[in-house]
């Protein structure tokens, strides 16, 4: 799986948003280049997990759907037909 890609304005948002959190929170003062290296790391250790949440959650929600057919399908079936 290739690492995620942030288009540049989302990533420098980010980046500032480390920073002042880091700074706030832990009071912490990071530059631009070390906040983008843990940017970057984060996002290589996060990609695979939050994609194979996503696909679980698109599996229940295919089973729900199908689950759904089903009970349509089966509501559809004849019964045996009399004669008049």
């Amino acid at each position: 799986m290739k690492v995620l890609k942030l288009p540049r304005e989302e990533k420098d948002e980010l980046i500032s948003d480390l920073q002042e959190h880091l700074d706030v929170e832990l009071g912490v003062t990071v530059g631009q280049i070390a906040a983008e290296q843990l940017i970057d790391y984060m996002i290589q250790q996060l990609t695979a997990p939050i994609y194979n949440l996503a696909i679980e959650d698109a599996l229940k929600g295919v089973r729900d759907r199908m689950a759904v057919l089903e009970d349509d399908l089966y509501a559809m079936k004849v019964t045996k037909l009399t004669r008049r």
